[in-house]
């Protein structure tokens, strides 16, 4: 340190001098700096939760873990179980002026592939998911490998909702594409055990067989669909089968059925519920409305491209119908789900 009284003359001029000098070169510097911003943050969306446990203790059929037992906590209704990352599928979603991450993530947000379950077989069962909304839809197709027009079709839907995501701005739709890919590959009615696989569901009228299954959910496939339907609880399903050549249902969906049937040329006949069928299972034990499209016996030898022109728009109009329960007329997914929690069968099927 200096003493100013022992200082020669001119050195605290030059102190002084040299202080205001650092001064300025600090003030520059900071000017000058490169401008740093927080990372944006980018919400996620409820059905891209987290991966759940189930993929770490996946069976070697790949079936996911079971629903919840009545009364137990779990997470809110239709948080994603994913077993696997989402697939991206078609082309990026336009959003103008909006950056090329961010879009991305807002696609990623309304649609995902994933893997559901395997075939006895181990052949993959996958799930298309396209929307975000509340009302849930699911379709499937090919639960009998012998009446695989379906797959096409549900393929041919996925294309089109992914380029008018419009159609969904309330709704979320599921596809099971093909979900006996065993009996598919064999041009079969059963699954690679010789089981009929529409009459494996815990229905209430279910009988227990060598073809039936010696006990609900005995394969693998069954199981996976029992899991997507108590994962996300849709409010109507349409699977699609040959070859009746009509619009079938169970439960609340004879509205449904005439708005299908309106664009197409399958006529609406009742055709009874078949013991340990989806349509049992879904519509009188469950309470859900759902709609057997039966195509004609022609059908597995048409063109995707014509199979579309024909049965597009019924499929379009399944989309867009909002099925609703007399008793709750301003809600109609509430009466619904509380019917299914009571009617909710135990986490694992019986042995």
């Amino acid at each position: 340190m200096i003493n100013p009284r022992m200082s020669p003359p001119g050195t605290q001029l030059a102190l002084g001098t040299s202080l205001l000098a650092l001064v300025c070169l600090g003030t520059t510097l900071a000017t000058h700096a490169p401008t740093t911003h927080a990372p944006v943050a980018i919400p996620k969306h409820s059905h891209m939760a987290e991966h759940n446990a189930v993929a770490e203790h996946e069976s070697d059929h790949g079936a996911p873990a079971g629903p919840r037992l009545r009364g137990e906590a779990g997470p809110p209704a239709r948080q994603a179980k994913t077993a696997f990352p989402p697939t991206r599928l078609g082309k990026p979603l336009s959003h103008a002026a909006v950056p090329t991450a961010i879009a991305e993530d807002l696609r990623l947000a309304l649609i995902s592939e994933e893997r559901v379950g395997r075939s006895v077989r181990g052949q993959p069962i996958h799930q298309i998911r396209i929307g975000n909304g509340d009302y849930v839809i699911l379709m499937l197709a090919s639960i009998h490998g012998n009446e695989s027009a379906g797959t096409p079709l549900l393929n041919r839907l996925a294309e089109h909702l992914q380029q008018h995501t419009e159609a969904l701005s309330d709704c979320t739709v599921v596809l099971l594409p093909q979900v006996n890919p065993d009996g598919v590959q064999n041009a079969s009615r059963f699954n690679a055990q010789g089981v009929d696989l529409n009459r494996n569901f815990p229905a209430d009228n279910r009988k227990n067989s060598r073809r039936y299954g010696m006990h609900a959910l005995s394969e693998p496939e069954s199981l996976a669909i029992f899991q997507v339907i108590s994962h996300w609880l849709p409010d109507h399903i349409v699977t699609l089968h040959e070859p009746l050549e009509c619009v079938d249902y169970d439960g609340a969906a004879a509205e449904l059925a005439e708005v299908m049937s309106a664009q197409c040329s399958l006529a609406v006949k009742k055709l009874g519920s078949r013991p340990g069928s989806l349509g049992s299972y879904a519509g009188l034990t469950l309470g859900i409305p759902i709609i057997t499209l039966e195509l004609p016996r022609a059908a597995r030898n048409q063109h995707p491209d014509q199979l579309w022109q024909d049965y597009g728009a019924a499929l379009l109009a399944a989309v867009r119908h909002r099925c609703r329960t007399m008793s709750q007329p301003e809600s109609p997914t509430s009466d619904l789900r509380a019917r299914r929690t009571a009617a909710e069968p135990s986490a694992q099927p019986p042995r």
